[in-house]
């Protein structure tokens, strides 16, 4: 029985296993075997890309969307009433604000 085992560990790290019959018989096996590993060790690195490139565009989608906060901010701060009247006032125009409330129409 060891001697059994010694003869095939023996084939297999000569590569004599593969003249026997019965691997003869199924190369197309192993050929589709090796061909789906390729496969997935390619689709591996893939999505892998992929992840990277969706983490790297989340992360400028936030981005902008911070750069929008700071914006929308920023305008809203300057489009108060105060602060037109104060811009006016330094610009030197004769705009004055209306003392009378407006009217809505129905």
């Amino acid at each position: 029985m060891a001697e059994k085992k010694n003869k095939w560990l023996q084939d297999v790290l000569n590569g004599n296993i593969f003249t026997k019959d019965a691997v003869k018989k199924q190369y197309k096996l192993f050929i589709l075997i090796f061909f789906l590993m390729i496969v997935y060790i390619f689709e591996g690195y893939q999505s892998q890309r992929q992840q990277a490139r969706v983490v790297e565009l989340t992360r400028l989608i936030q981005d902008a969307h911070y750069e929008y906060l700071t914006i929308n901010a920023e305008l809203t701060q300057m489009s108060r009433q105060s602060v037109i009247s104060q811009r006016l006032k330094e610009a030197g125009s004769n705009v004055k604000e209306s003392t009378t409330p407006a009217i809505s129409i129905k």
